[in-house]
C-alpha cells in the first residue's frame, strides 16, 4: 500500500515502451523504432550487433549448410567457390519448409521435391516457381556475418 491506501503494482513497462517493442519486432527486426529510443540513450540508437553465422572453413566449398538466422530463422549459406559465400533464406519458396543442404549441386526441398541450383538458389524444378530469397552475407577474417 502505499501512503494513499492504494494498492501499489510492480513497475510494468510503460504502454509506448511495449508498443514500440511489437512495432520494432513485426517492422523492422533488429531496427530502431523511431521514436522508440530512451532520451539520451546511446546504445539503444546504435542497435544490436549482429553475429557470426559461421566460420568459412564450415563451408563447403561447392556445397553449403544450414545455420541459424536473426529472429529464429534458417539460412542456407552457400559456397559456389573458394572466395564466394552466398546466403538465401532455407524456406522453400512453395509451401515454407525447409530445404536440405546442397548435394551434388542442387538444393531439394523434401515436401514436394522442388529442386534449387546451389550456386544462386535458382529454380530448377517446380512446383516452386521462385528461387530462394536471397539474404546478404559478408565474409571478414574468415567468419561469414550478415551484411
Amino acid at each position: 500500500m502505499n501512503d494513499t491506501g492504494n494498492a501499489t503494482t510492480p513497475d510494468l513497462p510503460h504502454r509506448r515502451q511495449v508498443l514500440c517493442g511489437l512495432l520494432g519486432a513485426l517492422i523492422a527486426p533488429g531496427a530502431l523504432v523511431a521514436g522508440c529510443a530512451d532520451a539520451g540513450s546511446e546504445k539503444a540508437a546504435a542497435g544490436p550487433a549482429v553475429g557470426e553465422l559461421a566460420k568459412l572453413a564450415e563451408v563447403p566449398e561447392g556445397g553449403g549448410m544450414l545455420v541459424s538466422g536473426p529472429n529464429g530463422s534458417t539460412l542456407l549459406l552457400l559456397r559456389p567457390s573458394a572466395d564466394t559465400v552466398k546466403g538465401v533464406d532455407a524456406r522453400c519458396t512453395h509451401q515454407g519448409p525447409l530445404v536440405d543442404p546442397p548435394r551434388d549441386g542442387r538444393i531439394v526441398c523434401p515436401m514436394h521435391g522442388s529442386v534449387f541450383d546451389a550456386t544462386d538458389g535458382t529454380v530448377l524444378r517446380g512446383p516452386a516457381r521462385r528461387p530462394l530469397k536471397e539474404v546478404p552475407v559478408r565474409v571478414e577474417d574468415g567468419k561469414v556475418f550478415l551484411a
